[in-house]
């Protein structure tokens, strides 16, 4: 496993005892990770010397070392007699030794034999310094990683437990890979002065640096227990102790009775958790895992009659990790029925969010945001367009708030298209009262630069799915526990074993603040669950939730209960009618009859793709609207997403149909339908009545075609598809927003999600769609969303090419039909407050098509 480096972990460029946890958010990390490290501080002293042992059991992992120089308050006579080479003065000798007797507490015990046993081992090496007159004062420390990473430390502190328990002390850092070519002086300059006072060679400053002598050195390395203690069980005679140490598992013993031998049979049963050879732990064994181990080896000690002893750190944290997750599935129903029982704490959530935002949630917004709150780790399926995002930053408004002051940014991952929605929203949810420092991956000429240095400055950044990978290490490095973590759009998170989902698992490791957001859940099915329960709940995943995958692929009746049951705790979702949004008008289903040589290319497709429904299923809705691209190859991405999970779609070889030449000039003399030109006519009406219009095609051709056509007419319309860069998306639907573009024409795989386009456009055309119902839901979205008026209105219009009396039909009014059968289920499910899959297209669907 690659070793951390000074880059890798959270620094402050000030440390106060009044605002930081020195040890754990200071020495320790810093220190487990030195090679090197020197360090002039006062006072000598037993309990001052166990103070200096913090962290230092990172020395020997990384074969580095500790020189300590300390002082001794002495008088000028005695300096006299030190000078003159006297070291072994008795009267000297028997006052240190004396200040090696206090009386220790357990935890002083450990960190002070430690000490002995790195100064056994030669890992610390300790001189004393004296000065003629005045007191030896000065305290600063130079720490080194394996990369040559410099951190140099100096301020008021003393390294005693009264400086770091007791006193007020602060201190500031300089570090090698962050400083200016000034502040690197200071780096340089404190290693000359440190080598210059261990050399002793400070005598014209009346510094004198002495070797401490070998029978207080020898005092010293008598507590030397041979080993390094973590933990106080390690005191315990003949015993084996299994402890725990940043999340990973620490066996050692202190055994006469019995020698393990790591093929002893019994500890074979250890295997599957063991990183190679015995006693090296997996660093991921969740609690589930390390409660195995803890049998195994309780059996084994009972066996061969020796103590077998838990430590108090793994036991406290196995314990926290059983109950979290049932205690929290049991308190979120409390959340979700809104029992008085957490009124109190609702309304001191609501009083501060209030407080911090500009524009004010509504009602339901407000429990949405207190739930995911007080969950830490939730799901938000609340349906597209309930404010998903501005509950996210309710949330945040109350962590980051000066009362609180528990979170300093969001990291936001999600699609391209969701950026500008993440921005703007930002601005309405604070207005002047948050300013946004915003890292957006797209706009960095320098990305990963720009995440090293200035992400810590940042309250919001933004990355897309498709960069997750790439930016995997230094996501792992600025994402930490004061960073609020969001998947927006979690549904993206595609295939159980795919790099994406184990990158979004891995860098979701470290915060207490995580969620995941669509308004799709589980579109395909329920294995759709498995990443983003994965993401929230690594751990209690075996033990609380369980499900197979095969179990998540084909579930039973029973079975979806199940999951279901285990699932409603842990999402939340908010309704349209509960956020009392205007409902949309009826659609208006606008059928046009084809004609003579329309009908003419329908009955041609039924004849060439009888013996391929699947096609056929393609081809007509192509030839209801733009027949010029039955000569073209299927583009399964522009029918299905770069996305799309159609496994079964392999099993069709390519289109093979071939076309005569007849029927070739049939297909080029229809270059548009009469549903297309009805599609043309009615963008024009609105327009020619002041209204904007949004045209859903599924087709880049046909995208184009409606363009060309709608400017031709001087209607100012703009186009959006996947080849369409995001700044310029971000530029055409600002300008739309402004009212500067009269019809935006796009598809549902580039547009359909985290858009909002509902403040000026009211009006969306249909003119190609397919069976895929998250598609068609998330595109009605764009213009029914929170935030419309009472006297607003919403129209949908569905164009369908009719066949003629007797004749074959298209499928335009079948897929409609379709589609409103899967809505209506799909809302059955959410009034019963479950998840149901809907299937993003399945061949037997198809099939019926043409029964």
């Amino acid at each position: 496993m690659r070793s951390l480096v000074y880059k890798e972990i959270p620094l402050k460029p000030s440390y106060y005892t009044t605002t930081s946890d020195i040890v754990n958010e200071f020495y320790n990390p810093v220190l487990q990770i030195a090679t090197s490290y020197d360090r002039v501080s006062g006072y000598f002293s037993s309990k001052a010397l166990a103070a200096y042992a913090k962290g230092l059991n990172g020395l020997i992992k990384n074969d580095g070392k500790m020189r300590l120089i300390i002082s001794q308050d002495i008088s000028e006579e005695d300096f006299a007699i030190i000078k003159e080479g006297y070291d072994l003065r008795e009267q000297l000798t028997d006052s240190l030794l004396a200040k090696l007797d206090d009386q220790l507490t357990i935890d002083e015990q450990i960190n002070f034999y430690n000490l002995a046993h790195l100064i056994a081992l030669d890992k610390v090496d300790i001189k004393i310094g004296f000065k003629t007159s005045g007191i030896f004062h000065s305290k600063f420390g130079i720490c080194e990683d394996a990369d040559g990473n410099v951190i140099y430390f100096t301020g008021s502190n003393n390294e005693t437990y009264a400086a770091i328990e007791n006193n007020f002390e602060s201190f500031d850092i300089t570090t090698s890979w962050l400083a200016s070519p000034f502040d690197l002086q200071k780096i340089v300059h404190a290693r000359q002065e440190f080598n210059t006072l261990w050399a002793n060679k400070a005598q014209m400053m009346n510094v004198h640096v002495k070797n401490i002598n070998e029978i207080i050195k020898q005092k010293i390395m008598s507590f030397d227990k041979g080993r390094l203690i973590l933990n106080p069980e390690m005191l315990i005679e003949d015993a084996l102790i299994l402890s725990i140490n940043d999340s990973q598992l620490i066996l050692e013993d202190t055994l006469t009775s019995y020698t393990i031998k790591p093929k002893d049979y019994a500890l074979q049963k250890l295997a599957p958790y063991l990183d190679g050879d015995y006693p090296t732990f997996k660093s991921d064994l969740n609690y589930i895992e390390m409660k195995e181990v803890i049998k195994i080896l309780e059996r084994f000690a009972n066996r061969k009659k020796f103590n077998f002893i838990v430590g108090s750190e793994l036991t406290n944290f196995l314990e926290q990790q059983a109950y979290w997750i049932e205690e929290r599935s049991k308190y979120a129903l409390l959340l979700k029925s809104q029992d008085e029982q957490i009124f109190e704490r609702f309304d001191e959530f609501q009083k501060i969010v209030s407080s911090e935002l500009h524009r004010p949630l509504r009602e339901m917004q407000m429990w949405s945001a207190f739930y995911m709150h007080q969950m830490k780790r939730a799901a938000n399926f609340s349906v597209p367009g309930a404010g998903k995002t501005s509950m996210i930053y309710g949330v945040f408004s109350y962590l980051n708030s000066p009362a609180i002051n528990a979170i300093d940014r969001i990291v936001m991952i999600g699609p391209k298209n969701s950026f500008l929605s993440w921005k703007l929203e930002f601005a309405e949810n604070f207005g002047n009262k948050k300013e946004l420092r915003l890292l957006d991956i797209h706009d960095e000429d320098a990305p990963i630069i720009q995440l090293e240095i200035n992400s810590l400055n940042k309250n919001l950044i933004l990355i897309n799915y498709e960069s997750l990978q790439k930016y995997e290490n230094i996501l792992m490095e600025i994402i930490d526990e004061r960073t609020m973590l969001v998947f927006d759009e979690v549904h993206k998170i595609k295939g159980v074993r795919s790099k994406r989902a184990q990158v979004a698992k891995k860098i979701a490791e470290k915060p207490l603040y995580k969620y995941v957001l669509t308004g799709t859940p589980i579109p395909n099915t329920y294995e759709d669950i498995f990443n983003f329960l994965n993401i929230l709940y690594t751990d209690e995943y075996k033990k609380f939730f369980n499900f197979k995958i095969n179990d998540l692929k084909n579930p039973d009746v029973i079975k979806m209960e199940k999951i279901n049951d285990k699932l409603y705790p842990f999402f939340w979702r908010t309704t349209k009618i509960e956020l009392q949004v205007p409902p949309a008008n009826l659609d208006d289903i606008i059928k046009v009859p084809a004609n003579h040589l329309e009908q003419e290319i329908i009955d041609l497709l039924y004849k060439k793709y009888a013996g391929n429904p699947f096609h056929l299923y393609i081809r007509l809705i192509q030839a209801s609207a733009n027949p010029e691209l039955l000569l073209k190859a299927i583009n399964r991405i522009e029918m299905y997403g770069e996305e799309s999970q159609l496994n079964w779609y392999n099993n069709f070889d390519e289109d093979a149909i071939v076309f005569t030449e007849d029927e070739i000039q049939t297909i080029k003399h229809v270059k548009t339908t009469s549903k297309y030109q009805a599609a043309i006519d009615l963008a024009t009406d609105l327009h020619t009545e002041g209204k904007q219009s949004l045209i859903w095609c599924m087709f880049v051709n046909t995208i184009d075609k409606v363009y060309a056509d709608l400017t031709a007419k001087g209607i100012k319309a703009a186009v959006i598809y996947g080849n369409t860069p995001q700044q310029e998306r971000e530029k055409i639907i600002e300008a739309f927003k402004r009212t500067e573009i009269n019809v935006l024409i796009t598809n549902p795989h580039t547009l359909a999600e985290s858009v909002s386009l509902h403040r000026t456009c009211h009006d969306a055309i249909y003119l190609e769609y397919s069976f895929n119902l998250t598609h068609m839901l998330q595109s009605r979205d764009r213009i029914h969303r929170l935030g419309l008026k009472d006297t607003d209105y919403t129209q949908y219009y569905y164009f369908m090419l009719e066949g003629q009396e007797g004749a074959h039909n298209t499928i335009d009014e079948r897929i409609y039909n379709r589609l409103k059968e899967k809505e209506q289920r799909m809302l059955d499910a959410i009034e019963r407050g479950i998840l149901e899959p809907d299937p993003e297209v399945d061949y037997t669907e198809i099939l019926e098509l043409f029964s």
